[in-house]
């Protein structure tokens, strides 16, 4: 027995659209930038892609396609932007497609630990970046 994709409650706008996408690509990040270094970039990007490929068709259709939001400003502001985005896509998704919230969370979760893990070991500082997004995730 095939299984149908659940398709949103409500349809998602355009813009709630690329919240929820900007949320998930900037989770990680979020992540990298705890502990940058550029070889270790190229590795980060993979592993954030591991849990996206993972997901459900309607979890991809959440975070795949078009341009996130670029947030402007220094780290501290484009970190707290990144969270912000995080709960205002939570928000969204509970309200217009609660079916997929708790799978988003995880999705977006995992890519951030993977992230944290692909260059050798997880810092402190990662570490308390995977834990902030988690906070953010959990409203």
């Amino acid at each position: 027995m095939t299984e149908t994709p659940q398709q949103p409650t409500t349809p998602l706008t355009e813009d709630e659209q690329k919240i929820v996408r900007s949320a998930a690509l900037r989770a990680g990040a979020l992540v990298a930038q705890a502990e940058p270094g550029f070889f270790d970039t190229f590795k980060e990007s993979f592993a954030a892609s591991k849990a996206v490929k993972a997901a459900s068709p309607d979890v991809q259709k959440l975070v795949v396609g078009g341009l996130p939001e670029m947030p402007s400003g220094g780290k501290d502001e484009v970190n707290a932007r990144t969270l912000e985005l995080l709960k205002q896509a939570v928000g969204i998704l509970t309200k217009k497609a609660p079916q997929l919230v708790e799978e988003y969370r995880q999705v977006v979760l995992q890519s951030a630990k993977d992230v944290a893990a692909a260059a050798d070991d997880t810092s402190q500082k990662e570490t308390a970046a995977v834990g902030e997004i988690e906070r953010a995730l959990a409203g």
